[in-house]
C-alpha cells in the first residue's frame, strides 16, 4: 500500500531507492513503473523480485541508473530483458554486472567493487562499454596489469578509475592509463604498493586534468610529489601512511597546486612545522586537512594554519605536542571550521576550549576525548557554541560528575549525538538523560579502559 501511494501520488518522481524493502514484490515494481515514467535512478537491491520486475523496468525510457545488488531471484533471462530495453541506461549496481556489460554500449558508470575480476572480463568490458567514464575495481581480486591495459585501450573517455587494494597493479598499469586516458580526473590507488614515482611521473605528464589522486599506503616519497606538482588542477590529494614524505615534498605541492581543497597526511610522521608553513603559504583554499599522528607538529606549526580561512574540517588526533595555544591560533583565523578532532591531544586544556567558544562559532562536530579539560571549560564551551550538534568526550578525567551535568544541561536542545563513558550512565541524573533523549540526542555509551598512546 505504501509504494502504491507513492506511485500514484508522485508521478514525476525521478530518484527512488527502496533497498532492503523485502515486502515489495513484482506487482509493486510494475505499478511503480507504470505510474512514474520520469524515473532516472532506481535502487531495488535486496528485494525478492524476479525477472518480471526487470521486464517492467526495461520500459522506462529515461532510466539512467539502476542498482540491484543481491536480487537472488533474477537470472540471465532477466538481464536479457533489461538489455533489450531502454538505451538510456548508464549505470547498474554490482550483481550480474559482469554478464550485462557487453550488452550495454551506453553504460557510463561501472562498479565491480569486491568482485573476482579476470583479465578476460576486463577486456570484454572494454570492448563492449567503450563509453565508460567511471570504472570501480576496489578490492577486486584478479586485477592485473594485463587486464587494465586491455580495458583502457578501448575506454579512452575514462575520467574516474578506482584501483583501491588491487595489489597486483604496477607501474605498467599507470603507463597504460597515461597513454590512453587523457581525460582522467580521478585515480584511486590506495594500498597499491607496487607503484612508485616512475609510474606517477607518467600520470602527471599525460593527464593534465587530474583533480583527485589517492596514494594512501602506497609508500610514495618526495620525488613522487615533485612529479604530481605538475597537476595544477589537483583538488584532492591523499597521502596517508606515507612515512617517506617530508616537508620538501609538501613544498613541491604547495608551490604548484594552489587549488587544493583536501589533503590527507594521516600518519605522515616526517612532516614538521616547516611543512605546514609551506602548505599554508601556497594552498590557501584547503577545506579538509588530516594531520592525525603527525607527531612532530607543535603549536608553532598550527600557528600557520590560521591563514587557511576556508578550512572547515581539521583532524589533529594524537598530536601530543600541541596545547591550547596552538588551538587558539588556528580558530582565530579559521572562522569556517565545522569539524575538529582533538582526541588524545593530551596537553590541550581549558584555554583551547575558551578559544573554541569565542571563535569557532560554526563548529558542529567536536572530539575532545582524553583532553585535560575541566568542567568549567566544558560548560562554557557547550553553552557558547550554538551550532554544535555532535560531541565525543570520552575519558575527560578532570571533569567531575557535576561538571558533566552542568555542561550537558547547557547544551540540551542542540546536541544530536553524544559519545561518553558508560560508567556515567548510572551517576548522571535520570531526568538529564531523559531530557537529552527527548530533545533528539542519541547517546553512545562506550566502555573503554583509560590507555595513553604515543
Amino acid at each position: 500500500m505504501g509504494l502504491a501511494k507513492v506511485a500514484v501520488g508522485c508521478p514525476r518522481l525521478e530518484n527512488l531507492s527502496f533497498k532492503w524493502c523485502r515486502e515489495i514484490s513484482d506487482i509493486g515494481v510494475d505499478l511503480l513503473v507504470k505510474k512514474c515514467r520520469e524515473l532516472r535512478s532506481l535502487d531495488i537491491s535486496y528485494l525478492k523480485v524476479s525477472n518480471e520486475s526487470l521486464r517492467s523496468i526495461s520500459t522506462l525510457e529515461k532510466l539512467e541508473e539502476l542498482a540491484m545488488v543481491a536480487c537472488s531471484c533474477i537470472d540471465d533471462e532477466g538481464l536479457e530483458l533489461l538489455s533489450r530495453g531502454s538505451n538510456s541506461l548508464q549505470e547498474i549496481g554490482q550483481d550480474f554486472l559482469s554478464k550485462l556489460v557487453t550488452l550495454k554500449a551506453t553504460l557510463a558508470v561501472l562498479r565491480l567493487d569486491g568482485f573476482e575480476v579476470s583479465s578476460s572480463l576486463l577486456s570484454a568490458i572494454g570492448e563492449g562499454c567503450t563509453n565508460l567514464v567511471e570504472i570501480g575495481l576496489s578490492k577486486c581480486n584478479g586485477v592485473t596489469d594485463e587486464g587494465i591495459s586491455s580495458l583502457v585501450a578501448c575506454c579512452s573517455y575514462l575520467r574516474t578509475i578506482d584501483l583501491t587494494c588491487c595489489n597486483l597493479v604496477t607501474n605498467n598499469s599507470l603507463d597504460s592509463i597515461a597513454d590512453n586516458c587523457k581525460l582522467l580526473e580521478c585515480l584511486r590507488l590506495e594500498s597499491c604498493s607496487s607503484i612508485n614515482e616512475k609510474g606517477l611521473e607518467r600520470i602527471a605528464s599525460c593527464c593534465p586534468n587530474l583533480k583527485e589522486i589517492d596514494l594512501t599506503d602506497c609508500g610514495v616519497n618526495d620525488e613522487a610529489l615533485h612529479h604530481l606538482a605538475k597537476c595544477s588542477e589537483l583538488l584532492i590529494l591523499k597521502l596517508g601512511l606515507s612515512s617517506s614524505i617530508s616537508d620538501k615534498g609538501l613544498g613541491f605541492i604547495s608551490s604548484k597546486c594552489g587549488k587544493l581543497i583536501e589533503l590527507d597526511l594521516y600518519r605522515c610522521s616526517s612532516i614538521t612545522d616547516d611543512g605546514l608553513a609551506a602548505l599554508a603559504n601556497g594552498c590557501k583554499k584547503i577545506k579538509l586537512l588530516n594531520l592525525c599522528y603527525c607527531n612532530k607538529i607543535t603549536d608553532s606549526g598550527l600557528s600557520h594554519l590560521g591563514a587557511l580561512e576556508e578550512l572547515t574540517n581539521l583532524e589533529l588526533r594524537c598530536l601530543v605536542r600541541i596545547t591550547g595555544i596552538g588551538i587558539s591560533s588556528v580558530v582565530t583565523g579559521c572562522k569556517s571550521l565545522v569539524e575538529l578532532d582533538l582526541k588524545r591531544c593530551y596537553s590541550v586544556d581549558d584555554s583551547g576550549l575558551w578559544a573554541l567558544a569565542r571563535y569557532a562559532l560554526n563548529l558542529r562536530q567536536l572530539t575532545i576525548s582524553y583532553c585535560q579539560v575541566t568542567g568549567l571549560g566544558l560548560c562554557h564551551l557547550l553553552s557558547s557554541l550554538r551550532c554544535l550538534q555532535d560531541v565525543k568526550m570520552v575519558h575527560l578525567s578532570w571533569v567531575s560528575i557535576e561538571g558533566f551535568e552542568m555542561a550537558l544541561r547547557a547544551a540540551c536542545g542542540r546536541l544530536k549525538k553524544l559519545k561518553i563513558l558508560s560508567g556515567l550512565k548510572t551517576v548522571l541524573s535520570p531526568d538529564l538523560l531523559q531530557l537529552l533523549q527527548a530533545c533528539g540526542c542519541r547517546i553512545r555509551w562506550v566502555n573503554k579502559p583509560l590507555v595513553y598512546k604515543d
